[in-house]
């Protein structure tokens, strides 16, 4: 292995989370070594920053939204073939504008796995500061627990790699570990972690792995072990796993559900909902703000959201959906008198956004195809609010952290838990938490609601609290549902101006045709992947 392998990501590391000034004066940047980055506090530090860039970003050009019915990206040309039934392990592959990391994943998550064995390989002989061995060793542990999680999310059993070999060749030979097995080595490397991690990571460590970072991703992995999808038999025992560990977050005392859903994300490294996120600077910041804002403020109307979504946002004078008699919907005044979740995620026609009305409307609508950089606008007549700053410039690198886990998540997993686990008086406890909400402040679940109906209170619970935020791909495939949200058609609104300020509203409008496929509950792995194991690797069913 060559000296100077790790040059690549100290650089990217530094420029992630701004090393000490003296980062770049030690030595010629062609000259660092294995030895160097195992014997300096700093150098170990950068390359450990570099490896958190395993953990697939929301902020995305195209986002995991878009793979799923919660929005729609009319720039985005292979997750659109792939809703419309194109997905192979050919083309799993295709790069838009870098959305494939947070979607096929494989082959980065190999690459960085690799380089945390390495770091495994070489600490405990290097001249490192105790405590910062330590540290640094639990944030590895975790990083490794949670690039094998999202694996085996996407995929289904994994092999589980922890020798070195070489470079981008990992060996396949022993095939794949079942599920089961890499849940357990998943959780095995999260107590590890644990044990060498402070509950709460503070100050300068802010957006590091934490051990409730590692309890949080512990709840989330026993969650989709134990459902449907993996957990084909009900085992109730799977199902207590999620109510304890998810318990263990919500009574920890060291968290508690934010009065503002807002800043829950626009305030999120501040904000004690939060457990763990992941920050940026102007340096390495994001496009999400040029990426999402609506073309008439100069944006690509990236990710918007799909008319399907919409619909599921219930009335807030008495919690029902717009579809259910007796819920006072108005279709002439579509937008009046809802969830107030919908007005933090949904930008809509007549909503104020940067000191102006959204104009989704035709003729002339600033945000229409018919105003400029027409080619950007939204094909859905609905722009993202949620994750957007009114005061950033699009010009601007986006600093917004991206929230990993947050406290809500918690109290959704042990409404599931309790749900199937025959207490509802507990699962209806936590969605009314939620609901509940200072500025949120929906209509209690009724004690009449029971069974199967309250379950679907919980998915639909997820549904709104977790809109947009990379959850709802996922929760389809493990509830086995995905074939009837995925596969029907992603629908969008037509507006027509027809007076001073009236309008006529079309729902009818299909925005993609889509089609499911059985074998989409798992990705396919990558065609080249299974040529590179000699065929000793086994597809996934269906492709």
């Amino acid at each position: 292995m060559k000296k100077n392998l790790f040059i690549s990501i100290c650089l990217v590391s530094f420029v992630l989370y701004s090393c000490n000034d003296g980062f770049l004066d030690r030595k010629p940047l062609d000259k660092i070594s294995e030895e160097d980055v195992f014997n300096n506090d700093d150098l170990l530090t950068a390359y450990v920053n570099a490896c958190y860039q395993t953990i697939p970003g929301g902020y995305d050009f195209v986002m995991l939204s878009s793979m799923t019915d919660e929005t729609h990206n009319r720039h985005g040309y292979a997750p659109n073939s792939f809703r419309q039934g194109g997905l192979t392990p050919d083309n799993v592959t295709d790069d838009n504008w870098g959305w494939f990391r947070s979607f096929n994943y494989w082959s980065s998550a190999y690459e960085y796995i690799r380089n945390i064995n390495v770091f495994f390989d070489k600490i405990e002989t290097g001249s490192i500061s105790e405590d910062l061995k330590k540290r640094l060793s639990g944030e590895m542990k975790f990083l490794r627990a949670c690039t094998y999680a999202n694996l085996i999310w996407r995929f289904g059993g994994v092999p589980v790699i922890t020798k070195i070999y070489a470079l981008g060749e990992p060996d396949y030979s022993l095939g794949r570990n079942t599920y089961d097995e890499c849940v357990e080595y998943i959780l095995r490397e999260l107590e590890d972690a644990i044990a060498l991690l402070p509950d709460r990571m503070e100050g300068d460590h802010s957006g590091r792995a934490s051990a409730d970072a590692c309890r949080a991703l512990r709840s989330r992995v026993y969650l989709y072990w134990a459902s449907p999808l993996v957990n084909t038999g009900n085992d109730p025992a799977r199902w207590e796993k999620v109510r304890d560990a998810s318990r263990e977050m919500i009574e920890s005392g060291r968290y508690t559900l934010s009065e503002s859903y807002d800043d829950i994300f626009l305030k999120a490294a501040e904000n004690r909902e939060v457990i763990f996120f992941r920050l940026y600077t102007k340096a390495n910041g994001t496009s999400m703000m040029s990426t999402n804002t609506a073309n008439g403020y100069g944006g690509n109307g990236g990710n918007c959201p799909l008319q399907n979504l919409v619909d599921d946002y219930e009335m807030k004078a008495n919690g029902l959906k717009p579809s259910e008699t007796g819920s006072g919907y108005d279709p002439a005044n579509p937008y009046a008198g809802r969830d107030p979740r919908f007005y933090y995620t949904v930008l809509y026609n007549g909503a104020e956004f940067k000191g102006r009305a959204i104009e989704v409307f035709t003729p002339g609508g600033k945000d229409s195809e018919q105003g400029d950089g027409g080619w950007n606008c939204s094909q859905t007549g609905y722009y993202m609010r949620k994750f957007l700053d009114e005061s950033q410039l699009l010009s601007e690198a986006s600093t917004m952290p991206y929230v990993y886990f947050r406290l809500s998540e918690f109290y959704l997993n042990y409404a599931e838990a309790q749900v199937h686990l025959g207490d509802e008086e507990q699962c209806r406890w936590a969605l009314n938490c939620i609901r509940g909400r200072k500025d949120v402040d929906m209509p209690g679940i009724p004690a009449a609601v029971s069974g199967e109906q309250l379950l679907e209170k919980v998915r639909q619970e997820r549904r709104i609290e977790l809109a947009l935020e990379g959850h709802r791909y996922f929760d389809l495939r493990r509830w086995k549902l995905a074939a009837t949200y995925d596969g029907a058609d992603a629908m969008g609104v037509t507006v027509v101006k027809t007076g001073d300020n009236t309008f006529t509203y079309d729902f009818s409008r299909t925005v993609l045709k889509t089609e499911f496929k059985e074998q989409y509950y798992r990705l396919p792995i990558p065609r080249t992947e299974i040529v590179k194991s000699n065929n000793t690797l086994e597809q996934n069913p269906g492709y």
